[in-house]
């Protein structure tokens, strides 16, 4: 006939669970950094590190050229770095105080002047001709295929592993 667990033995293996149980919970609960795009129905969920370069580009509608603004994340939102296109004008269009230079690829560039604050979030409108995509070493998002024509919400935020995991996977 089996003996009964002792009380000790018995202390000690609850212990031991909700010690397990308690880590893993912690770590589904991790915040990670992430990139969202939402138009409010359906959103595409990606990680995106602090220092991870982002690239936003597009075909800019007056010049019909493509634009590629370098973003970064910075607090809780996202600033242009710098603004690169094959058209002085398309670069110039943006106002602001440097002077752009071209680059040995034959693109304009001009670095973003400091005052140019990071936005909580991106709204931007999906259009037919703009060919505008989301990329980082990791990923590519195109807009309108993903979206259609319509409004999205970009978001650079922490999220809870476990929930970016799933939302990433939808």
């Amino acid at each position: 006939m089996p003996r009964p667990a002792s009380p000790g033995r018995t202390n000690a293996l609850v212990a031991l669970i909700g010690a397990i149980v308690t880590s893993v919970g912690a770590v589904l609960a991790a915040p990670v950094p992430v990139l969202s795009v939402s138009d409010g129905t359906s959103a595409f969920i990606a990680a995106l590190e602090g220092d991870e370069p982002l690239t936003y580009s597009y075909r800019q509608s007056i010049y019909r050229v493509t634009v590629y603004e370098e973003l970064a994340r910075q607090g809780g939102g996202l600033r242009i770095e710098r603004v690169r296109s094959p058209d002085i004008r398309s670069v110039e269009y943006f106002g602001w105080k440097g002077e752009p230079v071209q680059e040995p690829t034959g693109l304009w560039m001009e670095v973003s002047p400091r005052t140019v604050a990071a936005d909580r979030e991106l709204v931007i409108r999906i259009t037919p001709a703009g060919e505008q995509t989301f990329s980082s070493s990791r990923w590519t998002l195109a807009l309108r295929p993903r979206f259609g024509e319509t409004v999205v919400r970009v978001r650079a935020e922490d999220r809870p592993w476990l929930v970016a995991a799933l939302e990433a996977a939808r």
